[in-house]
């Protein structure tokens, strides 16, 4: 027989197979019932006129499906995962691939134009520090008392 907690676990998936079999079962009645086990099976006897063992048997088929349903959506989320965290691992590959290319362009022209990579260098730090320099904006600076006294 099905425990209170299992019961309670899988109540909805429970609940829409009851009131698929059975019609007569009211949302208030399975409301009144819910988690308990025995309360459960008197209704489906009362409302059905089935035998308790088949009553209990039935609610024991249910509590299996639901597990079961349980079961294979751990087993979809795992597989997620598993996809998931081997996607982004080919991604980090792929960029690391791409970062090492990079670098070893880079160090291959340094190392082929000298001359022309510190020039370039310097022209970009150059112009990054005019660039903030502006953006920082001159203003001039405050006169003090004395200056403003003697004029």
């Amino acid at each position: 027989m099905a425990t209170k907690q299992e019961l309670k676990g899988d109540w909805n998936t429970i609940v829409g197979s009851i009131k698929a079999k059975y019609g007569q079962i009211t949302d208030d009645e399975l409301r009144q019932v819910e988690g308990n086990v025995d309360k459960l099976t008197g209704l489906i006897q009362r409302k059905s006129g089935q035998t308790r063992e088949q009553v209990e048997a039935y609610v024991e088929s249910l509590m299996g499906g639901a597990s079961s349903m349980t079961e294979k959506v751990s087993q979809l989320a795992h597989e997620y995962t598993d996809s998931a965290s081997q996607a982004v691992r080919e991604g980090y590959q792929q960029v690391a691939q791409g970062a090492r290319r990079g670098y070893e362009q880079s160090t291959d022209l340094v190392s082929h134009r000298p001359m022309e990579s510190v020039l370039a260098a310097l022209s970009v730090g150059l112009a990054i520090g005019v660039a903030i320099g502006l953006s920082m904006g001159y203003s001039r600076p405050e006169p003090t008392w004395r200056d403003r006294w003697s004029r």
